[in-house]
């Protein structure tokens, strides 16, 4: 098993509840303020559809079948 992968299954983990996080922000329409920064229902939902995007390219990556002959395979 090569570690990045194992990385990537964790990144994907870590990303689908980060996007379950803002979208509960967005639904229960709560605000969160750091560092200066508020959070609004638009930028919950943006940031919702974008760790949701990163997550599912994460988990292609990290679970998809290695063929036997591809020349990019990644060893580790």
């Amino acid at each position: 098993m090569s570690r990045l992968r194992e990385i990537a299954k964790f990144a994907a983990g870590f990303e689908a509840f980060h996007a379950l996080a803002h979208g509960y922000f967005w639904y229960s329409d709560m605000t969160v303020s750091a560092f200066g920064i508020a959070t609004t229902p638009t930028l919950n939902i943006a940031a919702a559809g974008f760790a949701a995007v990163v997550s599912l390219v994460l988990a292609l990556f990290a679970w998809r079948p290695l063929r036997k002959d591809s020349a990019f395979r990644i060893t580790g």
